[in-house]
């Protein structure tokens, strides 16, 4: 038996639908979601924070600060600065000053991210300063 041209088409023709159709799902499926919020932990001899960063892409996103104190106690009433700095490129953020939400909790909006990386916040809570590590991605 022999094949003609147009059966080798056919055939050929198949053969890439069928894997444009497979590229397709593997994309759908494959793809990244959106990403949730990144908790980060730090300490100090005073006191321990959690920071939740909304949204850890580029752009501009609000960072919640829970502070206790080394018992485990919510702190009121301190100062609380956040500063993204990302070393390797050079990129430095003015110094966001969060605002009291109760029960030692803080909040930051428009802290900028200007780009995918390694980030880091560098959180002042009084005379403590403590740096959050944050990846960042696209």
């Amino acid at each position: 038996m022999t094949t003609t041209p147009t059966r080798n088409r056919r055939g050929l023709a198949a053969g890439v639908a069928v894997t444009v159709a497979v590229v397709a799902v593997l994309v759908v499926v494959l793809r990244p979601g959106p990403a949730g919020p990144a908790v980060l932990h730090a300490a100090s001899a005073r006191y321990s924070v959690t920071a939740t960063v909304a949204n850890p892409r580029p752009g501009t996103t609000s960072v919640d600060v829970d502070v206790t104190d080394p018992a485990g106690r919510p702190v009121g009433g301190a100062t609380v600065r956040i500063q993204p700095v990302m070393p390797q490129m050079g990129h430095t953020g003015p110094p966001i000053t969060a605002a009291p939400t109760g029960g030692g909790g803080y909040h930051a909006d428009g802290v900028p991210l200007m780009m995918a990386g390694s980030w880091q916040l560098l959180l002042s809570v009084g005379a403590d300063h403590l740096t959050l590590f944050l990846p960042v991605s696209s």
